[in-house]
């Protein structure tokens, strides 16, 4: 009688609905400063509003949605040029020092710290190929350049430079949907460098490898932030995103 009910029926359909939304802000389909619909996009996704609610909550924590006093949601709109050299000074920071105490850890703990072998770190690095739907593509490296970040943030064991640095990374994934294709192989090249060196417990060679990575990867995402302005997707006023596709 006492027993604590579980509903996973709940939590997948919440867990679907963030899965297409961040999708779909990510390829842009929900572009930037859109305002988003609960309602709207329940009926789309043939869902009740809570799910919907759920998914925005957790968007809104990655900083890919904003919710605004009696506006409701809105897709995060585009960073500025200031704040976008802003990100990049903050990630210049954090990530080099992540990767150190990363290479620090492997050699403390015999490569393993409880979240596996630091070996993972090579597999992660690699980047999937660009295909025929540019999209998707750029879906897939998005999301394999953040969750190779992520290791090496949560690599260092330190939950607050984790932290940081994801927050800081969902800031670029509006702007990664106009990275060009020849970017992925040369941040796949970047990336192995940093899981080599720390694999190889050497905590500068690590920390200099990924500041090379950022300092590169500022030049591309710089290019790819012209491109979204020529573009034209900030937009002036909020858009109401569409329900149907």
């Amino acid at each position: 009688m006492g027993e604590m009910q579980v509903w996973p029926e709940r939590q997948t359909l919440a867990d679907e609905a963030y899965t297409e939304l961040k999708s779909r802000i990510i390829q842009s389909i929900l572009e930037p400063g859109a305002k988003l619909s609960i309602d709207g996009l329940a009926k789309h996704m043939a869902i009740s509003q809570t799910p919907i609610r759920e998914a925005l909550a957790r968007l809104e924590v990655e900083g890919l949605v904003e919710r605004r006093p009696l506006s409701g949601y809105t897709v995060t709109p585009l960073l500025t040029g200031p704040e976008f050299e802003d990100l990049f000074e903050l990630r210049l920071l954090m990530e080099p020092l992540a990767a150190s105490r990363a290479a620090e850890q492997a050699g403390r703990t015999g490569h393993d710290h409880g979240l596996g072998d630091f070996g993972v770190l090579r597999g992660l690095a690699e980047t999937p190929d660009f295909g025929a739907d540019a999209k998707l593509s750029r879906l897939a490296f998005t999301e394999a350049d953040e969750r190779f970040h992520a290791a090496v943030a949560r690599f260092s064991l330190s939950p607050v430079l984790a932290k940081a640095i994801r927050r800081l990374d969902a800031h670029l994934h509006l702007h990664r949907a106009y990275i060009e294709p020849e970017a992925i192989g040369e941040t796949e090249a970047e990336h192995l460098a940093v899981a080599a060196a720390i694999i190889a417990v050497k905590p500068l060679a690590a920390e200099e490898a990924m500041r090379r990575h950022l300092e590169h990867s500022r030049v591309r995402h710089r290019a790819a932030f012209a491109a979204a302005a020529a573009a034209g997707t900030p937009a002036a006023k909020p858009k109401r995103a569409k329900a149907a596709r």
